[in-house]
């Protein structure tokens, strides 16, 4: 690898000397001295530095097709009977509703849900929704209603009514 970025830096300066593209691009990275670098931060990483993904084995006879899309969702953050959004969640939440901290089954019904509802400022992030069972989602929602009317009565703001008057126009 090393005779491959340096015939790279080389080519890529060929006006430069070897030297200058040595300390171009080998800088020192906390106690590797001859690390492929840039000023920037950015590092080219080793074998040790690369972290191990181990390889989790299919459950039995599991298929794709099999209508397990719950099993496959919380795998593979896909699945094609299953909207992007749901299954990137399911997998993100390990198959567990956050709510009730149950794991959803089959036939459960799942819905997305606003942590900090988009009525009080929430976003439609990533970050801010999360998955529940229905029943589950009816009870927040209900807490959440409430928590706004709470809101409602500790403001002490004025709305203005804004009225319109109707204008009737003639079509010939």
């Amino acid at each position: 690898m090393y005779k491959q970025l340096k015939r790279w830096g080389e080519r890529r300066h060929p006006n430069k000397n070897k030297g200058w593209v040595a300390d171009k691009y080998w800088l020192t990275v906390g106690e590797n001295n001859w690390k492929f670098s840039t000023k920037d931060g950015y590092k080219l990483y080793g074998h040790r530095e690369t972290p191990i993904k181990r390889h989790i084995k299919v459950k039995g006879e599991s298929s794709l097709y099999d209508g397990n899309l719950k099993y496959w969702a919380t795998r593979m953050g896909k699945h094609p009977e299953l909207s992007t959004r749901k299954a990137k969640l399911l997998k993100n939440q390990k198959g567990e509703c956050k709510y009730c901290e149950a794991y959803f089954k089959e036939g459960d019904l799942i819905e997305i849900d606003h942590i900090i509802p988009k009525a009080l400022g929430g976003k439609d992030e990533y970050k801010n929704v999360q998955l529940l069972h229905r029943h589950c989602h009816d009870k927040k929602t209900a807490t959440d209603i409430k928590k706004m009317k709470e809101q409602k009565r500790a403001c002490f703001h004025v709305k203005e009514v804004i009225r319109e008057e109707r204008i009737e126009v003639k079509v010939s």
